[in-house]
């Protein structure tokens, strides 16, 4: 079951573990401030969802709206076409078509793979079949601008959705809520920032080693993502309903 901890709360915890006093103010006025902590609170809790994504559990993906594929090629003669990187997406976790009348999750590749894959630059593709990134972005001064991502065969026969692991939106309201998984994710957090003050404190009371065996068992309880149904058994070959489609 899901749980959910207030800003307050999660800087209380971590006033407690790292055994310091956070109070209201700034770096000229308190050694610990509320200002400080909420960044660390923030920042933790982003490595959090980066953490659990890693891992397998989908629990903080996002999927996008619908929408038509490319209407054109990457270029005159390239067998692929190029969609937007999602705004604000961290981790790009899967793409899918629909197109007639079918849902198809789109194989990933490299980009070093996907013209060896599709050769041809000939309009007989029903759908794309494969996507890669083919950058993440670039930025010139304060502008960014947005990265790539190819879909091959080109086709315009349908329409797509991506699933992604979205930025993190900083929190500063007490009374606002970060989500967790279960309370070993909040624990997880609470002990990623101690290390962090551990750092700034130059390991004060030895809060690093502590905050480090602590934040181990909480990953060790976490685990990995296993799915319930395993197969057991002789080892069964079959084809993808896609093949050669």
């Amino acid at each position: 079951m899901a749980i959910v901890k207030t800003l307050l709360a999660l800087r209380t915890l971590i006033g407690k573990e790292a055994d310091i006093t956070i109070a209201a103010g700034t770096d000229a006025t308190k050694r610990h401030d509320t200002t400080e902590a909420n960044v660390y609170v923030n920042d933790s809790y982003r490595e959090y969802l980066s953490f659990m994504t890693t891992r397998g559990f989908d629990y903080f993906l996002v999927e996008s709206a619908l929408a038509a594929l490319p209407a054109s090629r990457a270029d005159t003669n390239e067998q692929y076409s190029l969609i937007d990187w999602p705004a604000n997406a961290l981790a790009l976790k899967r793409l899918d078509v629909y197109s007639a009348g079918e849902w198809h999750e789109l194989q990933r590749r490299d980009w070093s793979q996907l013209r060896s894959e599709n050769r041809s630059s000939a309009a007989t593709a029903t759908r794309p079949m494969v996507y890669a990134v083919k950058s993440h972005g670039s930025v010139s001064a304060a502008t960014l601008t947005a990265g790539k991502i190819a879909l091959a065969p080109f086709s315009t026969n349908g329409t797509y959705k991506t699933t992604y692991l979205p930025e993190w939106a900083n929190i500063t309201t007490d009374a606002h809520l970060f989500l967790f998984h279960d309370e070993w994710g909040a624990q997880w957090t609470v002990w990623n920032s101690v290390i962090k003050y551990s750092a700034q404190d130059n390991n004060a009371k030895k809060r690093f080693e502590i905050a480090s065996i602590q934040q181990k068992k909480c990953e060790e309880m976490i685990g990995h993502f296993v799915p319930q149904i395993a197969s057991t058994g002789p080892l069964t070959v079959t084809r993808s309903p896609d093949y050669n489609r």
